[in-house]
């Protein structure tokens, strides 16, 4: 049993496509729509897909879908709310509410007989708590116990990582559309025999970039949002008439 685990796809086709995996199943942690310019393709592609498919919404499929605020930072919330009007433009009224229609969390067992709890962001906060690989041991210790099962399973943070306490696993998968921890390569996990991978894959970003100078956006937004993707980081806090993508100074 293969299983793909992804999240935080953001309408980034072109990262999703480049993850050339056998799989027998997918576990989808969130965040399919907002900041990218392909959320259609996304959600067509993981709606076409013939293994089975485990879905939880994230914080953004959900304001989307429910037009509720993201509860994102504030680095990133501007963009956020921006993008989510060309969601909102392009998405049709089936493929919104496919974007609202999983719970928060699922629980599963694989065929190797591991127990996995499933969310966007913790088993505390579904949709808005950050775990990052700073995360103390005793604050991800507390989230694998109230979750109860060998694997969580996160993303939400776009950072992954892996840490195993008291016989039980936590895992950041990171960010397929949109990684921030500095490596522009689409992050993904393989579950396999009882074993977690964290992966990355390049994926053509220049590509990515094109489509967003393509949208109907203003040109700041469209800087900083090829900003993150070129370089898997914050944009630097410039003027507006002074933003410089290629400069990565604050």
């Amino acid at each position: 049993m293969r299983t793909l685990v992804i999240s935080d796809i953001h309408g980034n086709i072109d990262a999703l496509k480049a993850i050339q995996e056998p799989f027998d199943a997918v576990i989808c942690l969130g965040d399919i729509v907002d900041y990218g310019p392909d959320p259609g393709a996304c959600i067509d592609w993981l709606t076409n897909l013939t293994p089975p498919l485990t879905r939880v919404r994230g914080n953004h499929d959900n304001a989307v879908a429910f037009h509720k605020d993201c509860g994102c930072g504030q680095a990133f919330k501007h963009l956020s709310t921006i993008t989510r009007e060309y969601m909102w433009k392009v998405l049709d009224d089936k493929q919104l509410e496919w974007t609202g229609a999983p719970n928060t969390n699922a629980r599963l067992e694989l065929k190797d007989s591991l127990s996995i709890y499933a969310t966007h962001a913790a088993p505390s906060d579904n949709l808005f708590k950050y775990l990052v690989p700073e995360t103390s041991d005793e604050d991800l210790a507390a989230e694998l116990e109230l979750a109860g099962t060998d694997i969580v399973l996160t993303g939400h943070t776009h950072k992954p990582f892996m840490r195993e306490l008291n016989g039980r696993l936590m895992v950041n998968v990171g960010s397929v559309g949109q990684p921030r921890d500095s490596i522009p390569r689409a992050s993904y996990a393989i579950i396999e025999d009882g074993l977690v991978e964290l992966k990355r894959v390049d994926y053509d970003v220049a590509a990515a970039v094109a489509k967003l100078r393509a949208l109907p956006l203003d040109p700041k937004t469209v800087r900083e949002l090829a900003y993150i993707l070129e370089h898997a980081d914050t944009p630097p806090k410039k003027p507006d008439d002074d933003f410089l993508p290629q400069c990565k100074c604050i």
